[in-house]
């Protein structure tokens, strides 16, 4: 069972980076309708969550129930793309459809752990002052 693991502090780079892991895929995130930074939080996304949430992914899903079922029990908006970053047009696409286009490496952990969030809030918020 593939499973997503939610926290606030998670950037929206690290949830793009599990989805490719776990759906093959490319994901937008959406903050009010705008194209978030890949520096945002899932809790400027709208996660309001307080702590990590692990949603098991039913991967007989269309990719359209997939995006409403997030954005529904999460309040914020995604939606899946191909490699080429291109939202996928056949909506009902079921996510076990979705077919790698290059090899990964299966056995490789995804690192989200507190202490690697906490770092990429402050590398962020760091670069939010260079600016």
């Amino acid at each position: 069972m593939k499973t997503l693991k939610l926290h606030p502090l998670m950037t929206i780079s690290l949830l793009q980076m599990q989805i490719q892991r776990l759906l093959h895929c490319n994901v937008a995130v959406y903050i009010h309708h705008s194209l978030a930074s890949k520096f945002d939080t899932l809790r400027e996304a709208g996660l309001i969550e307080e702590a990590m949430v692990e949603y098991p992914i039913d991967e007989t899903l269309s990719l359209r129930e997939f995006e409403e079922e997030l954005e529904e029990k999460f309040n914020f908006s995604l939606e899946l793309c191909n490699k080429d970053s291109k939202p996928f047009t056949n909506k009902s696409l079921r996510l076990f459809q979705i077919t790698p286009c290059q090899e990964t490496d299966a056995g490789k952990q995804l690192d989200i752990s507190l202490e690697l969030l906490a770092r990429q809030v402050r590398s962020s918020n760091q670069q939010n002052r260079a600016v």
